[in-house]
């Protein structure tokens, strides 16, 4: 699971929200402090910011970061808050004890975490006195290790070289990010890794040699093992496989972090590790347990050594070999599953039996944390939440889906856990159950019946079962349907608020609240796209925060998919407008990615071309193909913005495939076949044939089908292009890739990344053929397994299906656009290929010499 999306489950039980929203509710008395004459105050954010007048920073320098446990930050926050105003330095603070402790918790961000306070000193004078004032004025005070700093001496006071300012620059991969100038006048990425660097051109004041001096041979021979591997990170530390110093067997490593890795309680990861070493000698000579072999200290973080246990992770092992998830699987596999899977189940319970025999509560059962041995016995790892039963300490930690209901207690803990593995393994939807609780019976029902389950009948399904109903693929509940999701949509829309329309996924947050993608933009052209009624307050929601909000080139996250809404919705002037205010960016400076890039840039322009009759927007959009064409065709490591380097529909070179062919329809000019051609085989080079024959992109850890970043979308441009061209190695491609949209089991339901997506690929190679039908209906039909009513309506679960959405990319919105494109001929997104509506016009007066 994507930990990112933790933060944004706090704040709504049924949508992800920010962060702000409910850490917030009680500030620190500073945060709300009468700001000193001759200073300026802004919150932004998470973020408190005082600036004083009349002081004048630079753009980039460095920066001193402090850190603060959960309680000593008032105490720390006032004293550095004092000595600024004193100085006259520049700072921000995190605005609540609450974000304290999520910037510090298990799965916050490794390269910001501990960071609680930022200082920004004038010139390297200022910079120096901060340093020493502030240690002595917090001697003793302690907080986390800030994993991407310098630290200075022994105190929570931390270094790092970076912008003072918020300038962006194109990433290697084409995203906008933040930058640093180079002495040359380039920008460059300001990254920021969980590990401590310096440009190697960054000026390095004088004060700070010695504690450079200090790290470089800090702790090198204080482990006492050598590491091979890193099998996983966490803000509490990483878990690695090394060996002895002296040779021997492999072991792992687990590393905890003082004051880091907080828990719901607010333990960090050390408290945790020590708990663990004392639970595994309760449990030493157990064989679903690992021995504890070691524990020791290096360089302030702590090491608990255990068995190295040979075999897979429970969900690895599902992985490899889950019928469900490839094209067609025979009677023959889904038997053979099923008897592997029971036999696994039955070592689990036969190891959990073991564990509570020696009194001990495990408190943390799900598959990451099952190790599946090569002769299929279960040996079960990180016992860092479990306690002793007769001093039960409930987990501050729990994955969704298996951390028990809060009136179970002890070993009902687990076997809670317990149960919902035995479903999760046939049908692993298990974060389901948190959003509804009904889910489970409907699920239970789904896997019974389609594993031939030993036991009882399922129980029968929930009283909301009506509507899932609508999900029969039948076109006759089309209408039901659409108005079901239309008015979940709109009984969620907040136009109250400013930060956003309608819940999404976090990415409105964090990328643009506005836009095609996550915004609410998107929402409002799948309502206007499957003819239903758009709220006139909804666009001037809309209209009004174009004003508000920082315009940004894009059309899926960005302005260019705004105005392309706007016009649609019957606004021209308004888009008109925007797209001017838009024209104004220097195209040099765009990336390469349909997402926020020029071919999305181009394509808009080719629709106001069209709509206007406007040839320099014809002519910006040839452009803007030309400067696609150059880069696709540059070598690798040149300047200027990358071709893109990621993969797929949204952020690879199909993009601009997708802009080449929808240019050819407007000018006949054959050299832009060419061109979509050279663009979709570098995407195509990037996949891989899997075992089952199905051909997806290959992200370095998994391959992946969907929309967005995977194989389909790739299909759905190279379908309109075999139009043009007939390719026999192609065309086999295309078929390779539309078996990998066949599969039974989705994970999730969205049209980005999920079974709303593969419905319409399948959807638009059907031509005039009915060879999907069937296929097609059966997905429909499993939507229901991702159906969670909202207020008696039909509603879905974003990404990672911890909380319902409602955007075009990860919620409703895309799937009701799906499903209005296969029951009512309706166009999905705009420029689609195989789509006809006016953002598709022909230019036929507008054709290029």
């Amino acid at each position: 699971m994507d930990m990112r999306y933790e933060a944004f489950s706090y704040a709504d039980p049924v949508f992800y929200d920010s962060p702000v929203r409910w850490a917030t509710t009680e500030e620190f008395d500073a945060a709300g402090a009468a700001i000193p004459a001759g200073w300026a105050g802004q919150s932004k954010d998470v973020w408190v910011g005082r600036q004083p007048a009349g002081v004048e920073l630079p753009d980039q320098g460095w920066k001193i970061h402090v850190s603060a446990c959960m309680d000593n930050a008032e105490e720390i926050l006032s004293v550095v808050c004092a000595y600024c105003y004193d100085n006259r330095v520049a700072f921000k603070f995190l605005r609540s004890p609450a974000l304290v402790q999520t910037q510090n918790a298990k799965y916050a961000s490794r390269g910001s975490s501990g960071k609680f306070m930022t200082l920004y000193p004038a010139d390297e004078p200022a910079l120096e006195r901060c340093l020493d004032d502030l240690d002595t004025a917090l001697a003793g005070q302690r907080g986390p290790y800030i994993l991407s700093d310098l630290r200075w001496r022994e105190g929570p006071l931390f270094l790092r070289y970076g912008a003072f300012v918020e300038r962006f620059c194109r990433s290697e991969s084409g995203e906008l990010v933040l930058a640093l100038r180079e002495p040359s006048g380039r920008l460059r990425p300001d990254v920021r890794r969980a590990v401590f660097e310096v440009p190697d051109w960054a000026p390095v004041p004088a004060v700070l040699a010695q504690a450079l001096a200090d790290r470089a041979g800090a702790g090198a021979d204080e482990l006492r093992y050598s590491v091979e591997r890193a099998l996983h990170f966490s803000n509490g530390g990483g878990i690695y496989v090394g060996r002895p110093a002296g040779g021997g067997a492999e072991v792992v490593l687990k590393e905890a972090r003082p004051h880091a890795g907080l828990d719901q309680r607010g333990d960090d990861a050390v408290h945790r590790l020590g708990k663990e070493r004392d639970i595994l000698h309760r449990l030493e000579g157990l064989s679903a347990v690992p021995a504890a072999l070691d524990y020791f200290t290096a360089w302030e973080h702590h090491f608990l050594v255990q068995e190295f246990i040979e075999g897979e992770p429970l969900n690895r092992w599902f992985g490899r070999r889950y019928p469900l998830v490839h094209p067609d699987p025979g009677q023959a596999d889904v038997d053979r599953y099923r008897t592997e899977a029971l036999a696994v189940l039955e070592s689990i319970e036969e190891g959990l039996r073991s564990i509570h025999e020696r009194g001990v509560v495990f408190g943390d059962l799900h598959p990451r944390n099952l190790i599946v041995r090569p002769d299929g016995r279960v040996c079960f790892i990180d016992f860092e939440l479990a306690s002793p039963a007769d001093e039960f300490v409930r987990p501050g930690l729990g994955a969704a889906g298996f951390a028990a209901p809060a009136d179970l207690h002890g070993f009902a803990i687990d076997l809670h856990a317990l149960d919902a593995l035995r479903l999760w393994i046939f049908m692993p939807l298990m974060q389901l159950t948190s959003l509804d609780p009904d889910k489970r019976r409907q699920l239970a029902g789904a896997a019974a019946a389609r594993f031939a389950l030993p036991g009882p009948p399922p129980e029968p399904l929930p009283a909301h079962d009506p509507l899932a109903a609508l999900l029969s693929g039948d076109r006759a509940h089309w209408p039901a349907l659409r108005d079901s999701m239309v008015a979940a949509v709109m009984a969620c829309a907040t136009p109250e608020r400013t930060d956003r329309l309608f819940p999404g996924d976090p990415s409105q947050f964090t990328h643009d609240g506005l836009g095609l993608a996550y915004g609410a933009a998107g929402v409002l052209w799948a309502l206007h796209c499957t003819g239903a009624p758009v709220d006139p307050g909804h666009v001037r929601w809309l209209v009004d925060a174009v004003g508000r909000e920082p315009r940004r080139p894009g059309l899926y996250t960005g302005s260019h998919g705004v105005a392309l809404t706007l016009d649609r919705l019957g606004h021209p002037r308004h888009a008109h407008n925007l797209l001017d205010h838009l024209l104004k960016d220097p195209p040099d400076t765009q990336g390469s990615d349909l997402a926020t890039g020029l071919p999305g840039i181009g394509l808009t322009l080719l629709h106001f071309a069209a709509s206007t009759g406007d040839s320099a927007l014809h002519a910006a959009a040839v452009d803007s193909a030309a400067r696609l064409a150059d880069r696709l065709r540059a070598p690798a490591g040149g300047d200027g913005p990358p071709a893109a380097a990621r993969t797929g529909l949204m952020h690879g070179a199909t993009g601009a495939a997708l802009l080449f062919l929808r240019l050819y329809d407007t000018t006949g000019d054959r050299d832009l076949l060419d061109l979509a051609e050279l663009a979709l085989r570098r995407d195509l080079d990037r996949c891989v044939l899997a075992e089952d024959g199905t051909l997806q992109v290959d992200d370095g850890s998994r391959v992946l089908p969907y929309l967005e970043t995977g194989s389909a979308g790739i299909a759905a441009v190279l379908h309109t292009y075999l139009g043009h061209r007939p390719d026999p190695e192609l065309r086999q491609s295309l078929e390779r890739i539309a078996a990998a949209a066949v599969p039974e089991f989705i994970v999730q339901p969205s049209l980005f990344n999920g079974r709303a997506g593969l419905v319409w690929l399948l959807h638009l190679l059907q031509e005039d053929t009915a060879r999907h039908d069937e296929v097609i209906r059966r997905h429909i039909q499993r939507l229901a397994w991702h159906l969670i009513p909202y207020e008696g309506h039909v509603a879905f679960p974003g990404e990672q299906l911890l909380r319902l959405s409602m955007d075009l990319a990860t919620g409703s919105a895309g799937i009701l656009l799906t499903l209005g494109a296969v029951f009512d001929g309706t166009p999905v997104l705009p420029f689609w290929p195989g789509t006809h509506d006016a953002a598709h016009a022909p230019l036929s007066d507008l054709r290029a010499s």
